[in-house]
């Protein structure tokens, strides 16, 4: 006597499998985050040391004989730097004449010519007459450059900008009247 097979018995390994698969794709996106943090955290400092030594190469030489003429002389702290490329200057270009837009149209200007513009915006008073590019210390040479590159004579110190309105810049140029 025949009966048709209408009962499928429950396979427990099927159901198994696919628990088994879940918690190794579990583990291995764990294993994959845990890697790439740890990559990256290799790959950053070896980033840092490869930056640090690039800069130690674009040392002039006039630093260097500098270096010897102030051995002689009392130390004290020191802000030098060396005159970083246009490419890696940064600028924060400020409107000090209350014109709209100025800080725009010379940011570009500014960005044409190779520097980095961190930030435009308002400078603490509109009623710069002459424009002024400020430094902060130790970075005075490229202050110097910017001015001959966009004309601007003065050249002065942080006077009335602080260290939060440079937005991380070396350099901010206030456009004046």
């Amino acid at each position: 006597m025949d009966h048709s097979a209408e009962y499928a018995p429950i396979q427990p390994w099927r159901v198994a499998a696919i628990v088994a698969t879940g918690i190794a794709a579990v583990e291995l996106f764990i294993l994959l985050m845990v890697g790439f943090v740890w990559g990256a955290k290799a790959f950053s400092d070896k980033t840092e040391t490869a930056t640090v030594a690039a800069i130690k190469r674009e040392v002039p030489a006039a630093s260097a004989s500098h270096a010897k003429s102030t051995a002689s002389e009392p130390a004290k702290k020191t802000h030098r730097h060396t005159l970083l490329k246009r490419a890696r200057t940064s600028v924060v270009v400020l409107n000090g004449n209350g014109i709209p837009g100025a800080a725009a149209t010379s940011a570009d200007r500014v960005h044409s010519l190779h520097y980095i513009i961190t930030a435009t915006g308002n400078a603490p008073r509109t009623d710069f007459q002459r424009s002024v590019v400020m430094f902060r210390p130790g970075y005075k040479a490229a202050a110097v450059r910017l001015g001959k590159d966009t004309g601007i004579k003065r050249v002065s110190p942080l006077d009335g900008i602080t260290r939060s309105n440079l937005q991380g810049a070396q350099l901010a140029l206030i456009i004046g009247g």
